[in-house]
């Protein structure tokens, strides 16, 4: 029987105290210069504007663990999750392995590595450098043979980082062989089973002496090493930087705009160099590690647009690299004479780039400031955009229809104003849309009927109620958006507004989590939501049930910006339609191409987004569309009435289906 105690380690075994020194010095040298490669990249952030992001750091720390440990954003694509879960915890559990080895073999009257302990930690470490080298010829099959788009262009690091991880992790395994079969083949270190069939092998070969071993071990320490010393030096900082990102990302919905500060003094607008990033911003550009979720996600890269969220990210991250770490030029040096305008205006801010980043890196509000600086300071828009902004500053409306027409959709309903009526429990936001589009009004007078139908008391501002601004800030135009804003919310604070109603997710997503920054503070609910109660809570009754196949369109803004999914989804099953799911659904749906103030600019190049997210619908063959935003049905209207489907296939508001089943 073989002694507790027997069954340990011997880690150096073979080696001579000289290599010891050498590992020793050698392993503090490189974490040291690791260590320096993420120092000065931390001095380089704190170059960026101060920004606050630590609040509830209990919160966020929890939040960065689940994602770290579990993977929670990167298993949503399965094969490079897989295969990445495998890369991380085979290098977690044998990093983890080899602290234990150096306790074990170097801090005095320490000795705990052995017995049971010893043979199951040994079985891990095994599972875990198999899992490691399985994840990692995964990773260069993918980079070998398939050669995924996004993954384009490949640098010489991606395989290199591959290549240097596969030689620590084979060279490690074949160092535990040369031991085990120098030492004549102990009975317990059959738990090492892959280290003990390569020790078999090495037998065969008769490359089982002492020499080999340590051949193997002095090998697998030149290789740790490299890996250990390029860490700072490439994209394998993600390591540290990502984990970091993601406790500091904003926990806000996404596409939230910060305001300018000091709008009226302010003497720039938007970001004219990249140090008036800030600290999170530029910390961004280093967590980027290149994977391409984004890109693969992105609506405008996907219809041929000159955007890639990808090749954006890495741009400011070259831009970074040559203005504050090589010291170029501020004049000769700024993000917009490297970055076309035609990749900052195709960005429809639907933040699937957002949704899908393993790294929690936030796209919009970089295209947002620099917008800001090309419309503010450059005024380098697009020809539309003229006529949009004047429209908006005249009429407070992007059409330009006269402002004093903006409660004209609403004559014969009877529909109180909140002037006359002094108070209401609700607010019926109408929006441009509702008051202006032709086929929108359809559905305000729907949403009405609904309300009517279930007693509801509300009223309409009417000409009082100007454009909630979303399209101004997206575009770029903060000092239009600050000016609207202002004046809407001191009409809803006059009257005491506490709750909102709106059919629109814009102006949901703007009202909701953008005018507090202006001292507005309401409950804002989409009317998906409010229907949905009102049917749950038995205030409006079903007559009758619709019959056909629908599917359901997810609004970015209210999807992917607001969390609101189901709720559609209940009303469409509630009204009798079957339901059938388009392959891009709920937090990957496809933008219809019209957020971002994209729904006033012409699409010049490429194939038009909401065309292709209509054919996704029609490879269905539905009987109808559903949608929960004006702007969405404008853009699926445009595109079925291009395709000669508009006849066919019937096109309607949540709202319209609603009021169908109550008449």
């Amino acid at each position: 029987m073989i002694h507790p105690q027997e069954i340990t380690r011997h880690v150096y075994w073979n080696v001579p105290p000289l290599f010891k020194i050498i590992v020793y010095v050698g392993g503090l040298g490189v974490i040291a210069l690791a260590a320096w490669a993420v120092y000065q990249r931390v001095q380089i952030w704190k170059k960026g504007k101060e920004e606050e992001r630590k609040e509830g750091l209990k919160e966020r720390l929890i939040f960065a663990a689940k994602n770290v440990f579990f993977h929670t954003r990167i298993l949503k694509d399965q094969y490079p999750g897989i295969m990445h879960l495998a890369i991380f915890w085979g290098f977690l559990v044998l990093f983890i392995g080899t602290i234990i080895v150096a306790i074990e073999a170097d801090v005095p009257f320490v000795h705990f590595y052995y017995g049971i302990f010893y043979l199951l930690v040994s079985l891990a470490l095994d599972i875990a450098g198999l899992v490691l080298i399985i994840g990692i010829c995964m990773a260069l099959y993918r980079r070998l043979k398939e050669r995924p788009d996004r993954l384009k262009p490949q640098k010489s690091e991606d395989l290199l980082i591959l290549y240097l991880l596969l030689a620590v992790a084979v060279t490690g395994f074949l160092t535990e062989g040369a031991r085990i079969a120098a030492q004549g083949f102990p009975k317990f270190e059959v738990y090492s089973f892959v280290g003990f069939i390569l020790a078999i092998l090495l037998k065969i070969t008769g490359l089982n002496g002492p020499l080999t071993h340590r051949f193997f071990w002095f090998v697998h320490m030149l290789c740790s090493f490299a890996f250990i010393a390029y860490i700072g030096y490439s994209k394998l900082i993600h390591i540290i930087v990502t984990p970091v990102n993601i406790v500091f990302r904003d926990r806000r919905p996404y596409g939230v705009i910060d305001p300018i500060p000091d709008m009226e003094e302010a003497e720039s607008f938007g970001l004219t160099k990249i140090e008036e990033f800030s600290w999170k911003q530029l910390m961004d550009l280093d967590a980027c590690m290149r994977c391409g979720r984004c890109q693969e996600a992105c609506p405008a890269y996907n219809t041929d647009k000159p955007l890639s969220p990808k090749n954006l990210i890495q741009d400011l991250k070259d831009h970074m690299n040559e203005r504050l770490v090589r010291g170029k030029n501020p004049e000769e040096c700024t993000p917009y004479q490297e970055i076309p305008d035609d990749v900052i205006w195709a960005c429809t801010t639907c933040a699937a780039c957002m949704e899908e980043c393993p790294a929690y890196i936030e796209h919009i509000d970089k295209i947002v400031e620099m917008r800001r600086y090309l419309s503010l300071m450059e005024g380098k828009i697009p020809e539309e955009l003229n006529q949009t902004f004047r429209n908006l500053e005249n009429n407070y409306n992007p059409w330009g229809v006269g402002f004093a027409n903006r409660a004209d959709w609403a004559e014969g309903l009877d529909i109180p104003l909140l002037s006359e009526k002094g108070s209401a429990d609700y607010l019926l936001w109408v929006g441009c849309a509702g008051a202006y589009d032709d086929r929108y009004k359809k559905v305000l007078r729907a949403m009405v009927e609904i309300l009517k139908a279930a007693k509801v008391d509300f009223a309409i501002l009417g000409t009082e109620e100007k454009c909630c601004g979303d399209w101004a800030r997206r575009l770029g135009n903060e000092y239009l958006f600050w000016m609207m804003a202002m004046e809407n919310v001191e009409v809803l604070n006059k009257y005491g507004v506490k709750k909102i109603l709106t059919t629109c997710p814009h102006g949901y997503h703007t009202l909701k989590n953008e005018y507090p920054q202006f001292g507005g503070e309401y409950e804002v609910i989409h009317h998906t939501q409010f229907i949905v109660r009102l049917l749950e809570e038995g205030k409006i009754f079903l007559k009758r049930d619709l019959k056909g196949t629908f599917t359901y369109h997810d609004s970015c803004y209210l999807g992917r910006h607001n969390g609101i999914y189901e709720e559609p989804r209940r009303i469409l099953q509630r009204v009798g339609l079957s339901l059938k799911e388009m392959e891009k659904n709920r937090e990957k749906a496809f933008c219809c191409g019209a957020g971002g103030g994209r729904m006033w600019l012409e699409e010049k190049i490429g194939t038009r987004i909401n065309y292709m997210r209509c054919d996704q619908a029609l490879a269905l063959n539905p009987d109808g569309i559903a949608t929960a935003c004006p702007f969405c049905l404008t853009m699926f209207d445009d595109a079925l009435k291009a395709k000669d489907k508009a006849e066919e296939v019937q096109l309607k508001d949540i709202a319209e289906l609603v009021a169908e089943a109550i008449r």
